[in-house]
């Protein structure tokens, strides 16, 4: 027994809170593990607060990136100490730099499931239960071939759980062979792969397929079983782990239990005798025990337990259903609640009454922290937004205690809900990334109730749906900018950033038919330069455009409100459309885009003087007359005005 007399004593300065680093894919393990965490709590009254991830090894390693992530959200000198699942978060290098970087930092530290020089460990004895397993199959059901479906390659429990086949195989005379060996993953496609290689050897099927975990084990059986074979009679396949869909499916697995909720138990225990300095045993094993199924041939009478889980299930089966029916309504509003805003503001307003009408699912205890700048400037590329990952600023967006809105919860300093202990009470927070591949730019925090990680409530889908329809509202966003630029582009006359023509009927008519609804006047001024071919032809087009455009920004001084709008209507002609006017206005108008022109021409910076020729009408709200008749009125009288120029100065244009 190795001891040690820890230096940490915090009991002057406890903070009655721990964090747990957990993978969201080993919910009914972690469900187990919770059971023993929370007995342990209320004996020391802290708070627990599991950063949980869905990192995996066929996920794409960006994804992975930004799932343990997580991780580094944790703030952990606000923690009495932390608890890794190292065997667990599906990333061995993750794991061990997590257990150091604690260490270093002075935190205490517990790793569950995995070794780690000089890091306290509360582990698993998989040899005993796996032992069991296989002594079972070759006594009890002469077994003589087994094929093992392994983990992650180099996987401390893959290589620990083949190592007992390998060992109880050879003292019987047994042998497991290296082609006999593969490995699954911890997931259910490449079992499958394995399986259908299986099938089509040679050799055929084996007496026995163990597998390292039970969702392997699930997945391998259901393939064969669609292919025709029959369970345990064709062949047996066993597990590891003991999870409950292994217990109502048929044939019920022949598994290994680890004893989740003593190691969660024992965990919190080891922790705490660290934090108090006690003298005790930084590694600790929990003994594993076989769980005998129908899968290897036994207890498949019809009044064995396993028949009694899977009543148990049918008699819910209807209010899964539901909750299954339910959970799509539910993400699909959520969708529309979302897609349908047209900002971040809007968005968050919108999610907040649907959160807020909508709590039962959550038990009205939900936290949603977003990076908002991120989707406030969409323009912005996910490195230069989010290259920050959980270091960013986040606001909350939503936030919900018992059902009501509980902004007030949030610690601002660490950006994150749920830092207030209440003495005697113990509460549990789960916190889940959400992300773009490697970059993060929120988290959502759930509070209370294990439903968050038990498989009816589907929290990995919710999370990747939410997580698509963030991303396509700020695609949205974004193309909306791009369109507003195409519009402006196609609105805007490139040379005077003045309307187009083409905007004449969408931009102007709208002005004047306001005018005639409110019984208000409508000006329709035409301006003219005068001389421009003059200009042209005698000092060259780069002058003459130094005209149209001074003429432009005299147009845009002059009208200057939301009432008016300005139109280059042919290559020197402008078109000035204003709503509710009047004669004084049509006639200051008309003064200060004369006065700008002159005081231009005053500055010399034009070496060109010119001046413009002005017509405009008043509309009249009882007429019948069209907007373009109106529009030929001014255009006649700036042509009058134009006429009497050219009478005074000499040829016309």
């Amino acid at each position: 027994m190795i001891k040690q007399a820890p230096q940490i004593v915090l009991t002057d300065n406890m903070k009655h809170r721990i964090a747990i680093y957990s993978n969201g894919y080993n919910g009914t393990i972690t469900l187990k593990a919770i059971e023993g965490i929370k007995r342990y709590a209320s004996i020391k009254d802290f708070d627990i607060h599991f950063y949980i991830s869905f990192a995996a090894n066929n996920r794409k390693a960006a994804t992975n990136e930004g799932q343990l992530n997580i991780y580094n959200l944790a703030k952990l000198e606000e923690y009495d100490g932390l608890i890794v699942f190292s065997n667990l978060l599906n990333n061995i290098p993750t794991a061990e730099k997590l257990c150091r970087e604690a260490k270093e930092k002075g935190i205490p530290i517990v790793s569950i499931g995995m070794k780690i020089d000089d890091i306290p460990y509360v582990g698993n004895n998989n040899r005993n239960g796996m032992k069991e397993l296989v002594e079972h199959l070759i006594t009890g059901h002469n077994v003589k071939s087994i094929v093992f479906i392994g983990g992650a390659r180099d996987h401390v429990d893959t290589i620990d759980r083949a190592r007992v086949v390998r060992e109880v195989m050879e003292s019987h005379g047994l042998k497991l062979k290296d082609e006999d060996v593969y490995y699954g993953d911890w997931i259910n496609e490449k079992p499958i792969e394995i399986t259908n290689e299986l099938v089509r050897s040679e050799k055929g099927l084996p007496d026995a397929i163990v597998c390292a975990n039970d969702i392997m084990a699930l997945a391998v059986t259901s393939r064969l079983i669609e292919l025709g074979y029959d369970l345990p009679n064709d062949v047996i396949v066993t597990g590891f782990d003991h999870i409950g869909e292994g217990d109502f499916t048929y044939p019920a697995l022949t598994t290994v239990d680890q004893d989740y909720e003593s190691i969660g138990y024992k965990s919190c225990e080891l922790l705490y005798e660290i934090i108090e300095g006690k003298d005790t045993d930084l590694s600790i094993s929990v003994s594993s025990k076989l769980i005998v199924g129908e899968s290897c041939g036994c207890n498949n009478k019809a009044d064995s337990r396993f028949n009694i889980f899977r009543r148990e299930y049918c008699r819910g089966v209807h209010a899964k259903n539901q909750m299954s029916s339910f959970f799509n309504r539910f993400m699909r509003t959520e969708r529309e609640t979302i897609l349908e805003a047209y900002d971040y503001d809007d968005m968050k307003e919108r999610l907040r009454a649907f959160y807020l009408s909508n709590n039962d699912y959550f038990k009205g205890n939900f936290f949603l922290m977003l990076n908002k700048y991120y989707f406030e400037d969409a323009a912005s590329e996910d490195f230069d937004a989010l290259s920050v990952n959980f270091e960013a600023d986040f606001d909350t967006t939503v936030a919900l205690r018992a059902g009501k809105e509980a902004d007030d919860e949030i610690d601002n300093r660490l950006r994150m809900p749920g830092f207030r202990k209440t003495e005697g009470e113990q509460h549990i927070y789960f916190f889940y990334p959400l992300q773009n591949a490697e970059y993060n730019y929120g988290y959502v925090v759930f509070v209370d109730g294990t439903y968050i990680i038990q498989e009816d409530f589907r929290i990995s889908e919710y999370l990747e749906k939410m997580e698509q329809t963030l991303m396509q509202f700020r695609i949205n966003m974004r193309l909306e900018m791009v369109n507003k630029e195409l519009r402006f582009l196609y609105d805007k006359d490139p040379m005077t950033g003045l309307y187009n023509r083409f905007c004449f009927v969408s931009h102007a008519v709208p002005l004047v038919e306001e005018s005639k609804e409110h019984r208000k006047y409508a000006l329709i001024m035409f301006v003219d330069i005068n001389d421009l071919k003059k200009i042209n032809d005698h000092y060259g087009h780069v002058f003459g455009d130094m005209a149209i455009t001074t003429v432009a920004e005299a147009v845009k001084e002059s009208i200057g409100n939301d009432n008016a709008i300005g139109i280059r209507y042919g290559g020197d002609e402008f078109i000035v459309i204003a709503a509710n006017a009047s004669k004084k206005y049509a006639e200051d108008i008309k003064r200060s885009i004369i006065s700008y022109i002159e005081k231009e021409n005053r500055l010399g910076i034009n070496p060109v003087k010119f001046s413009v020729s002005i017509g405009y009408v008043l509309t009249d709200p009882k007429s019948d007359k069209s907007v373009n008749d109106y529009v030929d009125e001014a255009d006649k009288l700036m042509y009058e005005i134009k006429n009497e120029y050219h009478k005074k100065n000499g040829n016309p244009d």
